[in-house]
């Protein structure tokens, strides 16, 4: 196996999508999977995009969720870790056994609900006990480990919570990052993670960081607003595509 025959056009694809896709994660602080997922899918199928996406993000993931520590709701936010613990290698284990062709178009699907969902901006306003805690972790680890996409769910728990901006925030961050070690952990010891899938993601780690890097520098320089509506758009497009193609 030669390591240059890893930079193809389908890397040079993978490569421009990650930069794209890690920028509205630097700006946001979420949502670069909803956007590289499906592009990793037809470059090289379902279960190595969700393992090259963790990889590749995971730097970035535990640099963002470590000065947060400190900020979070932990009673908050400790029932949706547990949860997500036990939905994210469920969510592996489906991923392993349906066809491509199935989980492709539910991916598909889901990014389409999650980007009405956002353009909508319904936020949860319901109770805020143990059963929608457990109930959000529980989702957001399944569709992690799916899916790669379990971070919106536990966004659009807690950008409705009592409270701080800044606990908010800490709690996307924690919550979200936490998703990624245990997917990979599942796919590892499913047999999901070869020696190409390495390769690749320390290939794609390189522009998912200049995206990250980006994003957080764009975030004071550009319209929230009409960077929001962009993205949305984007999401649609994609949501759709994906399910038709």
């Amino acid at each position: 196996m030669e390591f240059s025959q890893f930079f193809d056009h389908n890397m040079a694809i993978a490569a421009a999508f990650a930069v794209v896709s890690a920028m509205l994660r630097g700006f946001t602080g979420f949502g670069a999977n909803l956007i590289w997922g499906p592009v990793l899918i037809f470059l090289w199928g379902p279960v190595e995009a969700v393992a090259i996406m963790g990889l590749a993000g995971i730097s970035a993931s535990l640099q963002g969720c470590i000065p947060e520590i400190r900020k979070a709701d932990w009673p908050e936010i400790t029932p949706i870790i547990i949860a997500a613990a036990i939905g994210g290698p469920l969510g592996v284990v489906t991923l392993m056994h349906l066809e491509p062709d199935m989980v492709r178009r539910s991916i598909g699907g889901f990014i389409l609900i999650i980007a009405v969902i956002l353009a909508t901006g319904w936020q949860y306003r319901g109770n805020r006990g143990l059963t929608p805690k457990v109930i959000t972790g529980g989702l957001g680890g399944g569709l992690a480990g799916f899916a790669g996409i379990g971070g919106p769910i536990c966004v659009l728990y807690f950008m409705a919570a009592p409270g701080p901006a800044e606990v908010q925030r800490a709690n996307n961050m924690i919550s979200v990052s936490v998703l990624v070690p245990m997917v990979l952990v599942s796919l590892g010891v499913s047999g999901g993670i070869g020696i190409e899938t390495l390769i690749r993601a320390a290939i794609l780690f390189v522009p998912y960081s200049f995206g990250m890097w980006l994003g957080a520098r764009l975030f004071h320089m550009i319209p929230k607003e009409l960077f929001r509506r962009a993205v949305l758009g984007l999401l649609m497009i994609i949501g759709v595509a994906v399910m038709a193609a």
